[in-house]
């Protein structure tokens, strides 16, 4: 895959990403600009993949909507999979237990 070919293929996944997680708060696009202070344009080159994000406007928009910013640019990752599965196992387990999982981590 060429490098151009990639960096587009990256921004629309990134793009899908920002608007599944705008819809599942159920927000407009108009209403995140709103909330966040930036353009609806602006937000919606992001979700189509057409625009690349300055890194303090994915900040904004990832406190708005209340995602990490690895979930926007990366998806779920198997480091947020392990602090669940840590979670669960502080309140279904012993300390030595716990402390037995921790190490295979």
């Amino acid at each position: 895959m060429a490098g151009d070919e990639m960096k587009n293929k990256t921004l629309e996944e990134i793009g899908s990403r920002l608007a599944s997680a705008r819809k599942d708060k159920g927000y407009t696009q108009e209403q995140l600009a709103n909330l966040s202070g930036l353009s609806t344009k602006m937000i919606s080159a992001a979700e189509n993949g057409h625009k690349a994000m300055r890194p303090e406007n994915i900040i904004k928009l990832c406190e708005c909507l209340s995602i990490s910013t690895d979930r926007l640019l990366c998806g779920e990752s198997v480091m947020l999979d392990s602090l669940a599965e840590h979670d669960e196992l502080k309140h279904d387990s012993t300390p030595k237990q716990r402390r037995l999982h921790l190490s295979k981590i």
